[in-house]
């Protein structure tokens, strides 16, 4: 055998998530709108030329993957161009073949999710059993991918430093994203998504692992145990992809190959090596921090080449104790009137999590190929929620998560130009927030700026969710066209409880203080309450058909094109609601996403890509739980009532059904809904700065149209003005005052509102080479829109500050990051010395390094009072003439570390392992949120007493601030974490 380079012979690389697309096809199964099908499959392409630089017609191709046994061929059409899709993800060799010509043989050749191998041969004459191998890797650049996507690697995975056990905060290491990592199992913070919050599809195995009722919400947490490597997509995906404006986060499980591999591991995180939260005082103890996991998995074969299986499992017990950060000036006011000293401190957030994964695959035969997979999950996590910050011990809430998740994935080659797809997956989970045995008995009490306490407003809440999904694509190989075409179908059952509390508002402690006295019980600003029965049972269904052609016109030249068309059909509404809107949900008729994308190879070491498509929202179906379960009807009340509202309670009587007032207030759906989408544009540039180093230039232009935004509709006439012209609106209700006097607030879900995200993005990449792999994404970006988010996980009930005027609210995102630097690096040194002792010294050592460096978070400056007269705003008022997030938090800098050492190994593959980690390793103090309320007089100007410095025409405009202004409130970051940890691997 002869080992080289041939002429003409290039393998590279390009992601199978193509902006593409065709004809309609329609298939006869059903399938998942939010799944795809390169996203758990590979695919080799290539052309196949003679010395002549002529095509070779009938040249037989064959994929085999030793690991599996698993092996496919094709032959290359009249042109030349062969492609074998649908693949297992693997190392390949590749074989082709023709008679009069030598073989060719391509090894290790790597697929990945959502990435093609392309493999140009150029045979030479010569007999059949004469074998050329070619070595050697691919370029760096990819010729022919138009997305801006990462896939993270199975190096990666098992060597990052990963503290939270929590593979979701890898999405912040991808081109295109920035945010904050969770320190427990929930998803990533404050995600900037294409200018999105928290726009994220999360999938395991290209099925549905995305909470519906939410943006930004995962289905069910996932151990890395149970990880292979992970895709992840920001923006310009293929048609195949949808259900967001924002990104695909998809999660490859492991499976196992003729080879029997697995690990153990032990990882803890004694208190004593870690340090104190960030907002903890000083006169406080360090509290629990203790953090215990061990973690296992093993794959192997049942039957060599036909049957294999894999399992993992986890058990994670953490410690999440949060600080509370309510001054000392004002605890020692709270403690005068008699808040007992144990409410102030740590909140001991404990979690208490299990993971199990169990998956079989079966090679059939030549033509047909099944993986089944089990996922269970559960957790106990008492003071998971209004912990830390002005939380008080007593307002926070327990939380309780079960999940349960089925999937399986039947591929069919029906010939060697045509494959079938088919997926099917139920994932199910119920999680409930409960009060724990320190919640307070209510009434909850929220003193603006101070201190939140006596009781919850997060416990009773209950979701209950099912999404059996199904889906089927079809692939047809035609000369230079790769055509493919689907259809999917999810249908969403669910069951929600709302929250149940009452929650009185008070603006000072002072107004606190006359309450409780009985000197004036309705001294506070808003009493607002979740009362009745708000437990509602829908039913939702999502579907979708895509088409997509990938087209090679020239060896230098892609074009990618298609269209998807998506339809989300709405619950039955409530036909007797009381009021209209409310009565029937309209459904838009559907949404046509066409997409459009190319790489121009220009040279050997440049690749020019650009793109543009539309891409739709699936719709929160929060949308229509908010109106059925606040419809009027008098089954549940959501109130929110001024000391002057007819019915408003003294202080501290409790709204219930029996004394809330006959005149309810109200949630509704527009009828003219209309989905949001996103129009996307993208140029690249990609240069290879050396065989494993590149770095892409990319301008990224996104436009956020029909977005939700909530407003109150019901108020008229208003009583004047404010300075900055917003009107003042009377909290009595009557026909004077309300649009229909038969309710008080009507909270409309409307649509309209516009973004506008501009980034410059610069992504550097150095493959693994030499036992390094690194990669590093920086953003400059603006971020802009009309109204904030609502129905997310971060930002769900966030209403316009004037009901009159949406613009008033136009300007800064929630998640305007200007500046983000993500980098991820993993080591693994292998040098030879002669010293038998050195060398041994130092080889056996890996390293493992994260680093996440940005602009602080935006916030708004708020009063302490209502202004408006409009109860639903009076936690987002701001003062005079201030924009909506124009305060920025300080800037965010952290690094993680890893070290590995391999104690000893055993017949060359049982290899024991100890470990150390670390989260923020220099211990920096980020802070994302400060307190920016702000104590106002009725104009709306603040008070003098606060010192600012104020213009003398505008009092709003806030020339400078005191120092004691803006303090540190909460944080979603840790202070350094540091573990340390056994193991083996085999």
């Amino acid at each position: 055998m002869v080992s080289g380079v041939i002429k003409m012979s290039v393998v590279h690389f390009y992601t199978s998530s193509f902006v593409t697309a065709v004809i309609l096809l329609f298939l006869t199964c059903m399938p998942a709108t939010r799944a795809q099908s390169e996203s758990i499959n590979g695919t080799i392409r290539g052309h196949i030329s003679d010395p002549s630089d002529q095509p070779v017609a009938g040249a037989k191709a064959t994929a085999a993957n030793k690991a599996t046994g698993y092996s496919r061929s094709v032959d290359s059409g009249e042109d030349g161009y062969y492609v074998i899709v649908s693949l297992p993800l693997g190392t390949y060799t590749l074989t082709v073949t023709k008679d009069g010509f030598t073989t060719l043989k391509f090894t290790e050749i790597v697929l990945q999710a959502g990435r093609e191998a392309v493999v140009d041969g150029a045979l030479k004459l010569g007999a059949v059993s004469t074998s050329i191998e070619v070595s050697g890797g691919a370029p760096v650049v990819d010729p022919a991918r138009t997305n801006i996507s990462r896939t993270i690697s199975e190096v990666e995975i098992q060597n990052l430093p990963l503290t939270s056990r929590n593979p979701y905060n890898w999405i912040m290491f991808q081109p295109g994203v920035s945010g904050h990592p969770n320190p427990e199992l929930g998803i990533p913070r404050t995600l900037n998504t294409n200018g999105f919050v928290d726009r994220i599809n999360y999938q395991m195995d290209g099925m549905v692992d995305t909470e519906s009722d939410r943006y930004g919400i995962r289905l069910f947490p996932i151990s890395s145990v149970y990880v292979s490597e992970v895709q992840t997509v920001s923006n310009s995906f293929a048609p195949e992809f949808g259900g967001t404006t924002g990104n695909i986060y998809n999660v490859i499980t492991g499976s196992g190959t003729n080879n029997l591999h697995g690990m153990f591991q032990w990882i803890r995180g004694p208190v004593d090596t870690t340090a104190r939260p960030i907002l903890l005082s000083s006169t406080l103890p360090k509290p629990n921090l203790l953090m215990n996991s061990y973690g296992m998995n093993a794959g192997g074969p049942i039957k060599k080449d036909k049957l294999f299986i894999f399992g993992a499992y986890e058990h994670l017990y953490r410690a999440l104790p949060v600080p509370i950060t309510v001054s000392v000036t004002n605890q020692t006011l709270l403690e005068g009137i008699g808040i007992p000293a144990s409410q102030f401190g740590t909140a001991p957030s404990v979690q208490h999590a299990q993971f199990l994964d169990v998956r079989g695959d079966w090679d059939i035969n030549e033509k047909n190929r099944v993986f089944v997979r089990v996922n269970y999950f559960r957790n106990e996590y008492p003071f998971n929620t209004a912990v830390g910050g002005m939380n008080l011990i007593a307002a926070e809430a327990d939380f309780r998560d079960r999940a349960h998740v089925g999937g399986l994935q039947w591929v069919s080659t029906i010939s060697p130009q045509m494959v079938n797809e088919f997926r099917f997956s139920y994932p199910y989970r119920n999680e409930k927030h409960i009060p724990g045995s320190l919640t307070g008995p209510g009434p909850a009490v929220t003193i603006s700026g101070v201190a939140n306490f006596n009781g919850s407003v997060s416990a009773g809440d209950v979701l209950a969710e099912k999404i059996p999904s199904w889906n089927d694509n079809l692939t047809y190989i035609h000369s230079p066209h790769t055509f493919k075409a689907g259809f999917g179908y999810s249908r969403i059952i669910d069951v929600q409880k709302g929250d149940s509390f009452t929650q009185y508002i008070f603006p000072t402690i002072a107004a606190y203080q006359a309450a409780v006295s009985g000197a004036n019980p309705k001294s506070y600003t808003t009493v607002a309450a979740l009362i009745g029965n708000t437990r509602v049972g829908y039913i939702s269904n999502f579907f979708n058909f895509f088409g997509q052609d990938s087209w090679q016109v020239r060896p230098n030249l892609l074009i990618t094109y298609g269209i998807r068309y998506d339809r989300f059909l709405s619950p039955d509404s409530n036909a007797t609601a009381p009021f209209p809107f409310s009565r029937d949900f309209h459904n838009p008729a559907g949404d046509v996403s066409p997409r459009l994308g190319l790489a121009w190879k220009l040279g050997s070491k440049t690749v020019v890509r650009t793109s543009w498509g539309m891409f739709c929202d699936a719709p929160p179906t929060n949308l229509w739980f908010n109106a059925l379960s606040n419809d009027g009807s008098g089954r549940s009340f959501n109130a929110s009532l001024s000391p002057s509202s007819p019915g408003a309670p003294s202080f501290p009587q409790p709204l219930t059904t029996a004394t809330a007032p006959a005149i309810p207030s109200v949630f509704t759906v527009t009828p003219d809904f209309k989905n949001a989408y996103a129009m996307t544009s993208t140029i690249q540039i990609s240069r290879e700065l050396s065989k494993n180093d590149a770095v892409t230039f990319a301008l990224v232009n996104t436009g956020g149209r029909q977005l939700q935004w909530l407003h109150n509709i019901n108020l008229i006439n208003p009583l004047g003005f404010l300075l900055d012209g917003r009107p003042v609106f009377d909290p009595r209700v009557n026909a004077r005052t309300r649009a229909n006097p038969a309710f008080n607030n009507v909270t409309l879900q409307d649509v309209g509102t516009s973004s506008s995200y501009d980034a410059l993005e610069i992504n550097y990449e150095h493959r693994f080479s030499r036992g390094l792999v690194v990669s590093a994404a920086y953003i400059y970006s603006h971020t802009i829109s009309d109204a904030p988010d609502v129905n997310g996980f971060e930002q769900n009930l966030v209403y316009v500050e004037d009901a009159t005027n949406r613009l008033r609210d136009r300007g800064n995102s929630y998640v305007n990051r200007p500046q983000s630097f993500t980098a991820s690096m993993v080591w693994l040194p292998r040098p030879k010395v002669e010293n038998s002792f050195a060398n041994r010294l130092l080889n056996d050592n890996e390293f493992a390094m994260l680093a996440n460096i940005a602009s602080g978070d935006q916030q708004n400056v708020t009063a302490n009072a209502m202004l408006n007269g409009d109860s639903l705003v009076t936690s987002i008022t701001r003062t005079l003439d201030t924009g909506r997030n124009t305060l920025r938090g300080p800037k965010i800098v952290q690094f993680d570390l890893r070290y590995t050492r391999i104690l000893f190994t055993m017949k060359e593959r049982f290899r024991a392992q100890f470990l150390t980690e670390a989260t923020n390793i220099f211990n920096r103090k980020n802070i994302t949120a400060l307190n920016a309320v702000v104590g106002a007089d009725t104009s709306g100007c603040p008070n003098t007493v606060n010192n600012f410095t104020l213009d003398p025409t505008h009092c709003g405009q806030l020339i400078s601030v005191p120092a004691t202004f803006s303090k540190p409130s909460t944080t979603v970051l840790q202070g350094r974490i540091l573990n340390f940890g056994l193991g083996v691997r085999w």
